[in-house]
């Protein structure tokens, strides 16, 4: 009986924090439904419209590190997890009744400062606390969470714009956002000793480890901000995140290509689903052949998917087998940087590292979300954004091979065993 109460505790889990990763990383990645709608609601370009998402996604950056410390010195995840709620209920109603841009992006830096509390990194905490064994399948399966929430969601917030206009739609969302939380903070303590209990799996690991033969699961590399894994490792995260923030364009790329705005919406829907399916892949590649051959697999259909989208062949179908690929991509920007950061660095230097490459992640978010806005509002296409995309891919296929072969051959990079 004890077992089974054990086990329901650790489903439990992985049920809230995939339905929290639906909420706080899923929506946001439908929040490209808004952008048209703000825009001409308040009179403002699209490049300035998208900047207060952008400025949300630098504040994420900037507060998560300030998360991981607080969570280091003992503050309870439960008491993170209502002050990050409430700020971003508060954010999300001056967001969506902000008669300007300038209000609306002070909303943004509130709404950062809550969502660096629930998006990502805490997500890949929780999980890496509470499960040891099959991490990546467990990590893809919890993250495939965003995707759901995106594919459902960009339709029917879509089509709740269209009759009750993006301001009620807004709250619907923000509304949607907060019940996605509201289980992990109140049923789910970030490790599982709190409540008694070792990692999933642990108890194999811990008989898998006497034998001195067993493969390690990480490398357990010296983390050093300056090293050349490091760096190489934030070069591959900004192209990545970057390549994704295109997915924030997808209902306007294909009214740009002349379709109707629900063939946007299906769009991005397909892109979501590509992002679901391919973290379910990869998650089981990575704990079959390892995270940098997944990684190398999602790079090759991210490239296909943007090829595709930039020929725009095959019409309506054509288009959303195009955005089904390229949402392979958010497998990488997500899935696969936090195993291979675990991988190459090891748990115990997990939080450190990862928090600050999600610096690194929020800035590139604000740059690309912001950046592709302009050059539409400069060139009047999409086409330049997409190049410079399948560009990224090349560079991002360059730098995993690099770290690849590092962390092979740099032995003396390990850490002195105690």
């Amino acid at each position: 009986m004890a077992k089974s109460r054990s086990s329901f505790r650790y489903v439990v889990v992985a049920v809230a924090v995939c339905l929290m990763a639906c909420g706080t990383m899923g929506l946001p990645n439908a929040y490209g439904v808004f952008y048209k709608p703000m825009a001409d609601g308040l009179g403002a370009g699209l490049g300035s419209v998208t900047m207060h998402m952008s400025i949300s996604n630098l504040a994420i950056g900037l507060f998560t590190p300030i998360v991981a410390r607080s969570l280091a010195r003992g503050h309870k995840m439960r008491n993170v997890l209502m002050v990050a709620t409430a700020l971003v209920i508060v954010s999300g109603v001056v967001i969506a009744f902000a008669p300007n841009t300038l209000i609306m992006d002070v909303a943004a830096v509130v709404r950062g400062v809550g969502f660096a509390a629930v998006a990502m990194f805490v997500i890949t905490l929780y999980i890496g606390n509470w499960f040891q064994k099959g991490r990546g399948t467990i990590t893809g399966i919890a993250l495939s969470g965003s995707g759901i929430g995106s594919a459902i969601a960009s339709p029917i917030v879509t089509a709740c714009i269209e009759r009750f206009g993006y301001q009620t739609a807004y709250l619907g969302f923000v509304g949607f956002t907060v019940l996605t939380i509201l289980p992990v903070m109140l049923f789910c303590p970030l490790t599982p000793e709190e409540v008694g209990l070792k990692p999933f799996g642990a108890e194999e690991a811990d008989e898998a480890s006497t034998n001195e033969e067993e493969a390690s699961e990480n490398l357990g590399l010296k983390l050093v901000l300056a090293s050349p894994t490091f760096v190489v490792l934030v070069l591959l995260v900004l192209c990545i995140v970057l390549i994704t923030t295109l997915s924030g364009h997808m209902a306007s790329l294909a009214q740009d290509y002349g379709y109707s705005a629900q063939v946007g919406a299906l769009l991005l829907s397909a892109s979501m689903v590509g992002n679901v399916s391919s973290k379910f892949v990869l998650g089981a590649l990575a704990d079959r052949i390892g995270a940098f051959r997944a990684c190398a697999c999602s790079l090759v259909t991210t490239l296909a998917g943007l090829l595709l989208i930039l020929l725009n062949v095959g019409g309506q179908t054509g288009l959303l087998i195009s955005g089904f690929l390229y949402g392979t991509s958010f497998s990488i920007g997500s899935l696969g940087i936090s195993l291979l950061t675990r991988y190459i660095f090891g748990d115990d230097q997990y939080s450190e590292a990862y928090s600050t490459i999600s610096l690194v992640t929020s800035v590139a978010s604000a740059l690309g979300v912001t950046v592709a806005g302009l050059a539409y509002d400069v060139t009047g296409s999409y086409a330049a954004p997409i190049i410079a995309g399948i560009v990224l891919v090349g560079v991002a296929g360059g730098c995993l091979a690099y770290l690849n072969w590092r962390v092979k051959t740099r032995p003396w990079e390990r850490r002195a065993e105690a």
